[in-house]
Formats: C-alpha cells, sequence, structure tokens
C-alpha cells in the first residue's frame, strides 16, 4: 500500500486548522455578546435620561 510521505504531517495540519476555526467562533460569539449587553446598556441608560420618549 502506497502512502503519502507526509501524510501523518497532513493529518495534524488538519487538527490545527480545526482548532483555530474553534477559536474563531469563539471570538465570534464573545464578540457578539459584548456588542449585545453595550445595546442593553445603551438603551437602560436612555431610558433613565427620558432621551427615548419626549
Amino acid at each position: 500500500m502506497n502512502r503519502a510521505f507526509n501524510d501523518n504531517a497532513l493529518l495534524r495540519d488538519v487538527e490545527r486548522l480545526q482548532d483555530a476555526n474553534t477559536l474563531i467562533k469563539a471570538v465570534g460569539v464573545a464578540g457578539g455578546y459584548g456588542v449585545a449587553i453595550a445595546c442593553v446598556w445603551f438603551l437602560c441608560t436612555a431610558i433613565r435620561a427620558g432621551a427615548l420618549w419626549q
């Protein structure tokens, strides 16, 4: 059976790529939560200041 010379290296790189995708997704989710919290904070302070309804 013929195997590629760097078969194990290729599999190792695929695992690293999957780990990088997981990290990118985690950063995206954390950023999304940050934006959501900032929006809620802005709306709460705007309501208390009376800026939404005059």
